[in-house]
Protein backbone atom coordinates (compact mmCIF):
# COMPACT_ATOMS: atom_id res chain seq x y z
CA UNK A 1 0.00 0.00 0.00
CA UNK A 2 2.00 2.71 -0.88
CA UNK A 3 1.71 6.26 0.18
CA UNK A 4 2.42 9.30 -1.66
CA UNK A 5 2.52 12.66 -0.06
CA UNK A 6 2.59 15.92 -1.35
CA UNK A 7 3.53 19.60 0.08
CA UNK A 8 2.54 22.18 -1.78
CA UNK A 9 0.72 25.84 -0.77
CA UNK A 10 -2.83 26.55 -0.79
CA UNK A 11 -4.33 27.06 -4.06
CA UNK A 12 -4.53 24.17 -6.09
CA UNK A 13 -7.67 23.50 -7.92
CA UNK A 14 -9.54 20.01 -7.02
CA UNK A 15 -8.74 19.21 -11.08
CA UNK A 16 -5.13 19.88 -10.76
CA UNK A 17 -5.30 18.04 -7.55
CA UNK A 18 -6.93 15.10 -9.24
CA UNK A 19 -4.83 14.89 -12.90
CA UNK A 20 -1.96 14.52 -10.66
CA UNK A 21 -3.46 11.82 -8.17
CA UNK A 22 -4.32 9.97 -11.50
CA UNK A 23 -1.10 10.23 -12.66
CA UNK A 24 0.86 9.22 -9.78
CA UNK A 25 -1.28 6.57 -9.47
CA UNK A 26 -0.92 5.18 -12.82
CA UNK A 27 2.80 5.44 -12.62
CA UNK A 28 3.06 3.48 -9.38
CA UNK A 29 0.41 0.66 -10.06
CA UNK A 30 2.59 0.34 -13.71
CA UNK A 31 6.10 -0.01 -12.48
CA UNK A 32 5.07 -1.52 -8.74
CA UNK A 33 2.06 -3.58 -9.47
CA UNK A 34 -0.28 -2.48 -6.82
CA UNK A 35 -3.85 -2.39 -7.74
CA UNK A 36 -4.50 0.86 -8.23
CA UNK A 37 -7.72 0.93 -5.01
CA UNK A 38 -4.54 0.55 -2.75
CA UNK A 39 -2.70 3.49 -3.47
CA UNK A 40 -2.83 6.67 -1.25
CA UNK A 41 -2.02 10.39 -2.59
CA UNK A 42 -2.28 12.54 0.15
CA UNK A 43 -1.99 16.64 -0.26
CA UNK A 44 -0.98 18.73 2.45
CA UNK A 45 -1.47 22.15 1.40
CA UNK A 46 -0.17 24.67 3.63
CA UNK A 47 -0.48 28.87 3.88
CA UNK A 48 2.23 30.40 2.46
CA UNK A 49 2.72 32.27 6.08
CA UNK A 50 3.12 29.07 7.15
CA UNK A 51 5.81 27.52 4.84
CA UNK A 52 9.47 29.43 5.09
CA UNK A 53 12.42 28.89 2.36
CA UNK A 54 16.01 30.53 2.56
CA UNK A 55 14.40 32.16 5.77
CA UNK A 56 11.49 33.47 4.13
CA UNK A 57 7.95 32.80 3.90
CA UNK A 58 6.30 32.78 0.83
CA UNK A 59 4.11 35.64 1.06
CA UNK A 60 6.54 38.24 1.43
CA UNK A 61 7.58 37.72 -1.68
CA UNK A 62 4.70 38.70 -3.14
Amino acid sequence: MPVVTIDLLKGRDQQTKQAIATEITAVLSQHLGNDPAHIYVVFNEVAPNDWAVGGRFFEEEA
